[in-house]
């Protein structure tokens, strides 16, 4: 039982750190770093970041700090 609690503790930060990625941002142009949705994209928002922690969805990513979204309109 200690060990499935144990399981449990670490899974939850695990995921919780999945979706975190570094981004950074000129004029509506992405390239991340550690997404597992994408690497680079095109978003509706336009100022600029360097290596800014984001947490990744399929259609926009969400600037850690600011809580700002962002939607994304094409990416690789």
């Amino acid at each position: 039982m200690r060990g499935f609690l144990i399981i449990i503790f670490f899974s939850f930060f695990w995921c919780n750190a999945v979706n975190s990625a570094k981004a950074t941002c000129m004029g509506g142009e992405c390239e991340f770093i550690l997404s597992i949705h994408y690497e680079w994209a095109e978003t509706n928002c336009y100022q600029t970041m360097i290596m800014e922690e984001v947490e990744t969805s399929f259609l926009y990513f969400t600037v850690v700090d600011t809580g700002q979204e962002c939607r994304i309109w094409d990416s690789r």
